[in-house]
């Protein structure tokens, strides 16, 4: 099959979050034999010269691309678009550029599926439907529902109106009205997005998230013996429920874990940390950017006990896989640990009061014998989410064809 890509931001190999799950996706539907044009967004000098994708790719378009527009130019987009602002900022909002690259290649070849990449890049199909053949299938891939994600941060006192929401689920349920397929990291999200659109039951395709079970894996040896204990957070802080999760350990577990554990340190790592993070900083707090390449390798195989204390956004959280491919035990949310459906203490320890998360946390900082017994088990229910099975069951949905009977949810 020819696919085209359109993601939200460039996939590169040494990335983490949603743009790695791009990457492997595109890796092993090529290596199944598809052929895959790639229209990306490049932001950073480390998106225009990255050559990761090349060996996967017939034909990769960057556009160069801002990471915050201008107030005055969303208002003009806003105008002349008529679309929510959330899909005409930076970050992955609408470019005219990527819009005018995907006209010119759509004349220039024929696709069998174009896929949208986080439900940002679907105002792509919206606009363009009449421009894609009739016998190619559209698919938005649904990393978080937006409509979900703004009314959760509302109710956590964001200044976010009515108003705003109610824009928001008109057109972001309208771009899933138009395309053929919608795809969910888990089935709790396609849950969120039928109950708000029942007539969208029949598009929508659960293909999980995955590990690279190659690249993430336990060290050589255990590093439980130092003189300190490590617990680590990582994410891409551009993405604020990562922000508000480091935010949450700091004020509902941290003073409580320290004064059971008082040479405990905690790590906070990824992309671009704000400022409201880095006034965490102290002797014992280590707020950080990175989380790129090997180096996330040094901070799983250098911590102790993974948390994801994570109350916003919805969509699936590879961060959890990454920590238990390297054996590291977990403390995570009920909301964090969608798609993976652990077992509570067997696989890892899941709570969404914060005094009984910080028991947990505090248990196994304390207890090497059960931290050796939750890191095998996470390992072990790892090794199920290597990303070559999820590009698989994608695989499966796109062969499917318009017509298809669908693929078990």
């Amino acid at each position: 099959m020819n696919i085209l890509f359109l993601p939200k931001l460039f996939p590169r190999a040494d990335i983490i979050g949603g743009p790695i799950l791009i990457y492997h996706r595109i890796k092993n539907l090529s290596s199944m034999g598809h052929k895959i044009t790639l229209i990306a967004p490049a932001y950073t000098e480390a998106d225009r010269n990255d050559t990761s994708l090349e060996p996967f790719c017939e034909k990769i378009i960057r556009i160069d691309s801002v990471k915050e527009r201008p107030r005055d130019g969303v208002e003009a987009l806003y105008k002349r678009l008529n679309r929510p602002k959330v899909f005409l900022t930076g970050d992955g909002g609408y470019d005219e550029g990527i819009e005018d690259a995907l006209k010119l290649t759509l004349k220039e070849k024929h696709f069998d599926a174009v896929i949208a990449e986080y439900s940002m890049m679907g105002q792509y199909i919206e606009a363009n439907r009449s421009l894609i053949p009739a016998d190619a299938m559209t698919v938005i891939s649904v990393h978080e529902c937006y409509t979900k994600a703004f009314t959760l941060r509302a109710a956590k006192g964001e200044d976010i109106s009515e108003g705003t929401i109610k824009e928001l689920f008109n057109y972001e349920f309208k771009m899933y009205d138009v395309a053929d397929r919608i795809l969910t990291l888990t089935r709790e999200d396609g849950d969120i997005l039928i109950s708000h659109a029942p007539g969208l039951k029949n598009k929508i395709r659960v293909v999980p998230h995955g590990v690279d079970t190659g690249f993430y894996t336990p060290p050589n040896k255990k590093f439980w013996e130092r003189n300190t204990k490590n617990i680590l957070y990582l994410g891409n802080f551009q993405h604020y429920p990562n922000v508000d999760a480091v935010k949450n350990f700091i004020h509902h577990c941290w003073n409580r874990i320290q004064q059971e554990v008082p040479d405990v340190k905690f790590y906070a790592i990824g992309f671009n940390p704000p400022q409201e993070l880095l006034d965490f900083r102290s002797e014992n707090v280590t707020v950080r950017g990175g989380g790129d390449d090997d180096n996330v390798l040094r901070f799983y195989w250098n911590s102790d006990v993974f948390v994801a204390p994570i109350e916003l956004g919805t969509g699936f959280r590879g961060k959890l896989l990454e920590a238990m491919a390297c054996g590291l035990p977990v403390v995570a949310t009920r909301l964090a640990t969608f798609g993976i459906n652990p077992k509570h203490g067997v696989d890892m320890f899941v709570a969404d009061d914060y005094n009984v998360f910080s028991e947990y946390v505090i248990m196994l900082l304390k207890d090497a014998e059960l931290r050796n017994k939750i890191s095998n088990n996470a390992l072990a229910l790892s090794m199920k989410f290597d990303h070559k099975h999820a590009a698989e069951k994608l695989e499966q949905v796109l062969k499917e064809g318009k017509g298809g009977i669908g693929v078990s949810n």
